[in-house]
């Protein structure tokens, strides 16, 4: 924060402060830098007791992963680089890039490309990253791409992320889950959602045809 003055203005902006006062919190808690390690630890010792799933999120190098892995810590969110998202692989962690990410081709921050991490199996699930329909468009251009089958890249939406966090009665269509089903046409422009059932109960449909 301290080296990035447009960032800053634009905190300083929201906080409603003003610059000095802002400044007087940053170096505050600058100075407390060294009680984050301890603080971190007791966090995650508190969400292993409660059997909470914890990620971690940009993971800057192979060796900040496996500390968090040791943590407990077992879903890396937007590693840095192929060598950090190889390090979560390797401790068998679940790996998250954005769904956003494959729709526009590769990330607007210069991180890896989200197309690539799934083709070399390095990208288990995948977020809405803020934009919730590229979960629709995603998995469909991964296929496009030839990057995974169909039923690999939906897992990606679907059941993957339910084990990543702990939710082992959705993400699948089994004997004894959730029905949480949804219907989509593919064939338009963008991917469309028309017939959502939640839990067995059909909750949204824009074609009525599809239940005459």
């Amino acid at each position: 924060m301290r080296n990035r003055p447009d960032k800053m203005a634009a905190m300083i902006e929201r906080s409603g402060i003003g610059h000095e006062a802002f400044q007087r919190l940053i170096d505050a808690t600058y100075a407390r830098a060294s009680e984050v390690l301890d603080s971190v630890g007791r966090l995650a010792a508190a969400c292993r007791k409660a059997e909470l799933p914890m990620l971690s999120h940009d993971d800057m190098s192979p060796s900040q992963r496996r500390q968090y892995h040791k943590l407990g810590c077992r879903i890396a969110e937007f590693p840095i680089d192929v060598a950090t998202a190889a390090a979560a692989a390797e401790g068998e962690d679940w790996i998250v890039f954005g769904a956003p990410n494959v729709v526009r081709g590769g990330s607007h921050t210069g991180c890896p490309s989200a197309v690539e991490m799934v083709r070399h199996g390095l990208c288990s699930v995948l977020a809405s990253d803020y934009y919730y329909p590229a979960l629709l468009e995603a998995p469909l251009r991964l296929v496009a791409s030839e990057a995974v089958p169909f039923e690999e890249a939906w897992r990606l939406v679907s059941s993957h992320p339910a084990r990543a966090v702990a939710l082992n009665d959705r993400g699948e269509i089994a004997a004894g889950y959730r029905a949480d089903i949804i219907i989509v046409d593919s064939r338009a422009p963008l991917p469309d959602a028309v017939l959502t059932i939640t839990g067995g109960r059909i909750v949204r449909c824009t074609r009525p045809s599809l239940l005459a």
